[in-house]
This record gives C-alpha cells, sequence and structure tokens, in this order.
C-alpha cells in the first residue's frame, strides 16, 4: 500500500478492525505510507468533532467496499467505484514528541523498536560513561569491583519514596540503558542530595563506585554524583579536535570547515590534527579565535564525512 487509503479501501475492515488499525498506528506500520504522522490517526479535525482519524477512514473505507460490492452485481458497474467518495483528510497536528512517541510503542509491543531515547545522548554515553548497567552486578567476585569507580547513563523508568521502619525518608530510582535496569536507593545524605533526581523521565548520568555497606562486610555500589545528561556535554567537554589527512586538505575542504564553524558557534575550543602518512608525521594546532558549540548537527557533519574524524577531550 503507497496511502493509508490504498488500505483501508482493500483489507477486511471486519478482520482489519479499529482496535487493530490503533495498534498498527501507535507500533509505527503506517510510518512509512504518504502522509502518515502517529499521532493524527487519533486526532479529530477541531473541537467540535471527536471522531477520530482512524474512525473516519473506517467509515471511508466501509463506504468504499460497499459501492464495490454494489458495483459488481450491476451490469453498469465501473472499476473506479470509491472515486467519488471523499477521503477524508489528514489532521494538522504535530508528532509526538520523541519521548512520548517512543513510550507508546514501548508500551504497545514491549521494546523500543524505532528508536531508543537514549539516541540522543549517545556522544555522552560513549565519551563519558565507562561501564554499562548490565556490568554493574558486582556479586560474583567481588574483589576485583572493590574501591573503582564508574559512570554510567541511562534514564530513570520509574522512581518512589517511603519511609523506612525507622521513620527516616528514602527514595528509589529505577536507571535503565540499551542493556539492562538497575535500581539505586539513597537514605540518609543521600537521600538530601539526591532525591530530586528520582523521577520518571530524567536521563541521567550516574558516578559510583563499590564500598562496603554501613556496618557490614557487604559490598554496594554506592552513588557520589549524578549529572543530567543533557548538561554533561557543555560542561565536560572541553575541546573538540577535528582529525585531517594532509593529502586530503584542499581549499574546498577548508571552506566547508570554515562554513560549519560558523553556523556553530560555541565556547568549546578547536583543535586540529593533520596527519601526513607518507612520513608519519603529524601536527597539532588550535584555534584562537574560533570556538564552537558541540551540537550533534556539527558532529554529524564529520559522521557524514569519512575522510574527516574528531575526538572529544
Amino acid at each position: 500500500f503507497e496511502t493509508i487509503y490504498d488500505l483501508v479501501e482493500n483489507v477486511s475492515l471486519q478482520t482489519v478492525n479499529k482496535k487493530n488499525l490503533e495498534a498498527l498506528a501507535m507500533a509505527g506500520a503506517f510510518d512509512n505510507l504518504e502522509g502518515a504522522k502517529r499521532s493524527c490517526f487519533f486526532a479529530g479535525d477541531d473541537e467540535n468533532d471527536n471522531t477520530t482519524f482512524i474512525e473516519k477512514l473506517i467509515r471511508y473505507g466501509n463506504r468504499v467496499q460497499l459501492e464495490a460490492q454494489s458495483a459488481q452485481q450491476s451490469l453498469f458497474g465501473g472499476m473506479d467505484s470509491g472515486q467519488d467518495i471523499q477521503k477524508p483528510a489528514f489532521p494538522q497536528v504535530e508528532e509526538w514528541a520523541k519521548l512520548i512517541l517512543l513510550e507508546k510503542e514501548k508500551n504497545l509491543i514491549g521494546i523500543y523498536l524505532t528508536a531508543h531515547p537514549l539516541d540522543d545522548y549517545a556522544l555522552e554515553i560513549n565519551n563519558f560513561c565507562t561501564r554499562e548497567i548490565s556490568l554493574t552486578d558486582i556479586n560474583n567476585n567481588i574483589e576485583q569491583y572493590k574501591d573503582k569507580d564508574y559512570t554510567f547513563g541511562g534514564m530513570v523508568t520509574a522512581a518512589r519514596e517511603g519511609t523506612s521502619k525507622n521513620g527516616n525518608p528514602y527514595a528509589t530510582l529505577t536507571l535503565s540503558d540499551y542493556t539492562d535496569s538497575k535500581e539505586l536507593f539513597f537514605f540518609g545524605k543521600d537521600y538530601v542530595n539526591f532525591s530530586k533526581y528520582c523521577k520518571a523521565g530524567l536521563f541521567l548520568m550516574v558516578k559510583g563506585s563499590v564500598k562496603t555497606r554501613f556496618k557490614s562486610d557487604y559490598y554496594e555500589f554506592k552513588v557520589t554524583g549524578i549529572d543530567l545528561l543533557s548538561e554533561v556535554r557543555e560542561s565536560l567537554v572541553k575541546s573538540i579536535t577535528i582529525k585531517l589527512f594532509l593529502s586530503k586538505i584542499n581549499e574546498t575542504l577548508v571552506k566547508t570547515i570554515e562554513n560549519q564553524v560558523e553556523e556553530n558557534r560555541g565556547k568549546t575550543l578547536l583543535k586540529f590534527n593533520v596527519y601526513d602518512p607518507e612520513n608519519n608525521m603529524f601536527i597539532e594546532m588550535f584555534s584562537r579565535t574560533a570556538r564552537v558549540n558541540p551540537s550533534d548537527k556539527f558532529l554529524g557533519f564529520f559522521d557524514e564525512h569519512p575522510d574527516i574524524s574528531y575526538r572529544i577531550n
């Protein structure tokens, strides 16, 4: 099918009913059809009309199919029986925010299929996190983890606050990344310092180390610091080094990089590393006048040009 209209004109709407169409739309099955946005299938035309676009599509499809059946029984029935039936227009609504869209997708099919909420923080996780959550299980071979520091990033998927048997407040959060989930507990001073991060939907970078639990011989992962992933890039990216091969440098390339720098002005130091493989030599330089914003747009430019690479410092 090229359009959603093709689909409802041709499938059995008794078999593929409203619930099925809603599930397909929510899961992204119609994303490749012309004009389709997931949010529009669940929206009406205006405040005075609560009929969703999916309901209008079903009515339209039923009319087209009914007319086609009637035409088949008529001696003069035409091939394009549904051409005079007006197609319902797509509601003019904004697409759901990425996080909302992905959460609806996961709630329906059990996994993030289109993308992952953490994809927007790939740079922060790849450059500043030292471990995946699935590797934070310290129950086995505990000696090798003692007093070691680890940093991992993820999304808060669950959080709660409560009161212990002693009447002291505590908070927990469940942090999830691409590999696994881990529940973290905060008592006493940790509760005061970190309970503000115990909110579902936050994206965090957690630092900590393996320490002995208070007044016991057991070990635990002790959180020592938490940052919002959205603030990590600005606070921790000190410089960006653009790596170039000497043989690839020409006026066009220099102008192209210059344009990218102009369009992405910021506060981060810009460096260059020029390599000459014939003589196995390289020279490092930095810009005294231009500083950049390490945005996805700026770094994405270098990802699209295999002759140019970069390093985060």
